[in-house]
């Protein structure tokens, strides 16, 4: 017989289990509330979670934590009952999610009708005028009852609330939110203390930093003799035994995308080095699920993506306090490692600090094309830095992390699991002819069979913006074992491989200069024009400004991909065989389509520059 524990966490976490960031707002909201419990009682390793030890605690972590959902301290039978399910669930956030959708009475008590009143009424208790909770009902009383002046008949007339419901409704909204509101933030958290995380970090994967910079290196394209720009690198490092668990180098730009290729990179085994890196002499064990991810607090580490998927991999995320820059310590050393000791001699390197900056041009001085560099740089990695003495030399990051390797159990989590827990959530109503998403249309035998049972409706699903030849669509006929199955995009030739970032750019490009038609004729017809004018604009040397070129760079995908494969060159041959200029799309205009003004012949080709307005 299956052990309970085992078959639970079979249940959630098997590889094409739905994620967490899949299931309702409201139901993975109050699964973040019980965490918060979960986490914090675990995190005390006390003897025992008896309700005598852990009432007190409970009673901490309910004066020290705002709350969306939980509106009152819970038990110590609930806070038990929620740490079972949660190891139960291979500690995993999916096992707070309540199970109690469907039982009893879930109708809101509320007229919708009535809503956008109460709202109002909340932000006008929110002021920094400090309005009576009395004040506030009194303004929700006035609006409902203007408009009952409107509303004629008396059934239909708008009721109010009571003082007693809307008082509670204030309770639920973010009682630290509301009260930096009324009496300013610095009072504010003097009442809302936030728990702050042990600062003794004793084991590898404890902790583990993360951020951004672009490289003081310019890169050059491996066929053409241009300089393709200086790429950018996400790092993620671990702050026991400052090693590099992950990274990402490339033209994307920092965001969503860059973090999750380099979560990814730090969380699988690296078996490829050996493949493709075979002057590296030293083994790279860095791997595994932190327990915490510290950031700073730009918008790319503000991403829902990225919480919720965190929170399926149980791994905290804790930003930064503002103007603390020293907080990221290891992260700020070890950039600085990278541009003084790998980049000091290169050449293409960027000298910010010369005063005569006609003395020295790297644009001119660039050879290392990114392939070139990414070898260099896993040998400088994994053979230089990785067995060097950091941290002032107290620290030698490979020992520190062997140390550990026997007290820290790291689980090896499936690739494709994994990718689908990184992949970002969307829906769109499976039609009779499939799911159209951003004007790419998908469809299986799996997805009709999907529809034949529950009819046209909204379906949830996830998808890769680095390859928008495929989705993966929840299949929820039952909702005790909610799966993904994979839908193809219907014109392979035109979606595979093709990256999120480029099919915006050939949408925007066909709206300007071609017909403005969304069809997958236009838009491949679009494609092709893109990557006839790149080779052109290459061929022809014209406009060879660094911006443009590092635009390209990131069209073309130049650095690590997936497969911690290279893509070196923006130079595609593909499609050059056979092209014949841009075919006239076969579907007929609709009069419900947008067209922009500049006919087709007023856009042929002669001019081979890209336009300066397109973002790339």
């Amino acid at each position: 017989m299956i052990h309970q524990q085992n078959l639970k966490e079979r249940e959630l976490l098997k590889n094409d289990a739905i994620d967490f960031a899949s299931y309702p707002e409201k139901l993975k909201q109050e699964a973040r509330d019980r965490y918060i419990y979960v986490i914090n009682v675990l995190d005390r390793q006390l003897p025992s979670i008896s309700e005598q030890r852990i009432v007190p605690v409970i009673g901490e972590i309910w004066k020290g934590n705002s709350f969306e959902i939980i509106d009152k301290e819970p038990s110590a039978r609930s806070v038990q009952r929620w740490i079972s399910a949660y190891i139960k669930a291979g500690n995993s956030i999916r096992g707070l999610i309540s199970t109690n959708a469907e039982k009893g009475n879930r109708q809101a008590k509320v007229d919708p009708l009535v809503e956008p009143y109460i709202q109002s009424s909340i932000e006008h208790f929110k002021q920094l005028e400090r309005p009576t909770v009395a004040k506030s009902y009194d303004h929700l009383q006035t609006l409902i009852n203007y408009e009952n002046i409107k509303i004629s008949a008396p059934s239909k007339k708008l009721k109010v609330m009571s003082q007693t419901a809307f008082i509670k409704r204030l309770e639920k909204e973010a009682k630290k939110q509301l009260m930096i509101a009324r009496m300013g933030k610095e009072e504010a958290n003097k009442l809302f203390k936030t728990a702050k995380f042990p600062q003794e970090i004793s084991l590898i994967l404890q902790r583990v930093e993360s951020d951004h910079t672009q490289l003081d290196l310019f890169i050059v394209d491996e066929k053409e003799s241009l300089v393709l720009g200086r790429p950018y690198v996400t790092a993620i490092l671990d702050y026991k035994s400052k090693s590099v668990l992950g990274f990402y180098i490339g033209f994307e730009k920092p965001s969503y995308l860059s973090i999750a290729r380099a979560l990814r990179h730090a969380i699988l085994p690296k078996s490829y080095v050996k493949e493709l890196y075979e002057d590296v002499e030293n083994d790279w064990e860095c791997y595994g699920i932190p327990r915490v991810l510290i950031v700073d607090r730009g918008k790319d580490f503000e991403s829902i993506a990225l919480r919720d998927a965190c929170l399926d991999l149980n791994i905290r995320i804790q930003r930064n306090p503002g103007k603390h820059p020293w907080y990221k310590g290891s992260m700020e050393s070890y950039f600085k490692s990278l541009n003084n000791d790998l980049l000091n001699d290169m050449k293409g390197k960027v000298f910010p600090n010369i005063v005569d900056s006609n003395s020295y041009n790297p644009q001119k001085h660039a050879v290392l094309t990114m392939s070139s560099f990414l070898k260099i740089f896993h040998i400088w990695l994994i053979d230089i830095y990785q067995q060097k003495k950091v941290s002032r030399g107290k620290i030698i990051p490979s020992v520190s992390w062997k140390e550990d390797l026997d007290r820290v159990p790291r689980r090896v989590m499936n690739a494709d699991a994994l990718n689908l827990v990184l992949a970002e959530s969307a829906s769109r109503k499976n039609n009779s002819d499939g799911i159209i998403f951003e004007h790419i249309r998908y469809d299986s035998d799996d997805l009709a069979k999907l529809r034949a049972e529950t009819g046209f409706r909204k379906v949830e699903f996830k998808f890769n913006r680095e390859d928008l030849g495929y989705i993966f669509v929840k299949d929820d006929r039952n909702p005790r074992s909610n799966t993904y199955f994979t839908v193809p995009a219907l014109n392979q030739k035109y979606a595979k491989g093709l990256s999120r970032h480029q099919h915006r750019i050939i949408l925007a490009f066909n709206r300007k200069y071609l017909d403005g038609l969304t069809d997958l004729e236009s838009l491949a017809a679009a494609k092709m024009k893109i990557k006839r004018l790149i080779r052109e604009n290459l061929e022809s040397r014209k406009d060879k400004s660094t911006s443009t070129i590092q635009n390209v760079s990131r069209w073309s995908g130049v650095g690590q991909q997936a497969d911690q494969s290279v893509k070196s060159t923006v130079k595609d041959e593909s499609d050059k065989e056979g092209y014949h200029g841009i075919p006239k799309p076969t579907v007929a205009k609709s009069k419900n389509v947008k067209t922009t003004n500049a006919p087709i012949s007023g856009f042929d080709g002669s001019k081979n520059t890209l336009p300066d307005d397109l973002d790339f």
